[in-house]
């Protein structure tokens, strides 16, 4: 009973989050922890969840310790069970995954099994293919990997894979759109042919066509290299991270500067704090060096609560500097000693006494 209460939760808790996904029209998925479990070429039941968007259906499956999820469309599922318990089935040159459960208003639920080809399996190790564990056949089925899958990578230049590319190929769902994306974009910009491991390297860090041409329409007219788009992802630099500093009066801020930006912690929030307080000014130069020596409002607040109201950010990040803070000055001042300025503070401070 306790099992069955868990498991309506967990779906209930699935069912929300890709109600939140069905609102986009691009949905992602990291493929990770790609574990699953089986025997005899069958692999034990797992669970799936599913809503319907237009002429597509999203399917989310879970096993026992991973999760992935992939789009299909309804040509290949043929009719789905609605509102009774039923079955249907997704079928590829890998193998076949049947599916128990049911819909109702455009969402499912249930459990499936995955069944490998072995004539697609025995094709694959006559290839030279080796290690076709399950998981890597579930992948492989997933990612739609056919024999005209190797036919289309060899007339792309690529007529040689290995055992390890394959595996990343499927595990990152560099299906043949993904493939034909990626080559778009390689003539577009002129990066040349790339290896296949390039490609799975900008497939794991988020970098496609969407990405690289998002900063070309900001007006960054020069070509982006590839290794500069993986460290601006890398770095979460995003046109929204641009734009939103751009928009508090900041001249057009080069890709470096945005990533040297990200990396010091400095975001619209915190110049904004800083503004706020009546430092209009701020450089980004100043604002990142503020960042790195601890000078936030909180702290600027602090020492303007002890009546020194004409603190510059230079005067702050030096006070910070020398350890000089809120709680010292009120304790220099309990003391009784003759201290006036902040200067007077920092040399009290450098000569050791607390």
């Amino acid at each position: 009973m306790k099992k069955n209460i868990i498991a309506g939760l967990f779906i209930a808790v699935l069912f929300s989050a890709l109600s939140s996904l069905a609102q986009s029209a691009n949905v992602k998925v990291a493929v990770k922890n790609m574990h699953r479990t089986g025997n005899s070429g069958s692999h034990v039941p797992g669970t799936w969840v599913a809503y319907i968007a237009g002429e597509k259906v999203h399917i989310q499956f879970t096993g026992e310790d991973w999760n992935t999820g992939r789009t299909f469309l309804l040509t290949e599922t043929g009719m789905l069970p609605t509102g009774n318990e039923g079955t249907f089935a997704l079928t590829r040159e890998a193998g076949t995954i049947n599916f128990k459960g049911e819909f109702a208003g455009g969402k499912g639920h249930g459990f499936y099994t995955f069944a490998e080809n072995a004539a697609f399996k025995s094709y694959l190790q006559q290839r030279g293919y080796s290690d076709l564990d399950k998981e890597l056949m579930l992948d492989i089925f997933l990612t739609d990997i056919n024999k005209g899958y190797f036919e289309f990578l060899k007339e792309n230049g690529y007529a040689s894979i290995s055992n390890q590319q394959l595996r990343d190929l499927a595990q990152q769902d560099l299906n043949r759109k993904v493939m034909e994306d990626y080559f778009a974009l390689f003539k577009t910009e002129d990066y040349g042919h790339q290896s296949l491991d390039k490609i799975v390297e900008l497939r794991e860090h988020g970098v496609n066509a969407g990405f690289v041409n998002s900063f070309r329409q900001m007006g960054y007219h020069e070509q982006i290299p590839l290794d500069k788009a993986l460290e601006l992802r890398d770095h979460g630099v995003t046109p929204e991270f641009i734009t939103s500093i751009q928009k508090m009066g900041y001249e057009k801020i080069s890709l470096d500067k945005a990533v040297e930006l990200r990396d010091h912690g400095v975001n619209p929030q915190f110049i904004s704090s800083i503004q706020q307080m009546g430092y209009k000014d701020i450089t980004l130069d100043k604002a990142r060096e503020l960042k790195d020596h601890g000078v936030n409002p909180e702290f600027i607040k602090s020492i303007h609560a002890l009546g020194f109201n004409d603190v510059s950010l230079d005067k702050a990040r030096e006070l910070r500097d020398h350890g000089v803070n809120a709680e010292y000055i009120k304790k220099i001042k309990d003391k009784g000693m003759n201290v006036h300025t902040l200067d007077d503070y920092i040399r009290l401070r450098d000569t050791g006494f607390n």
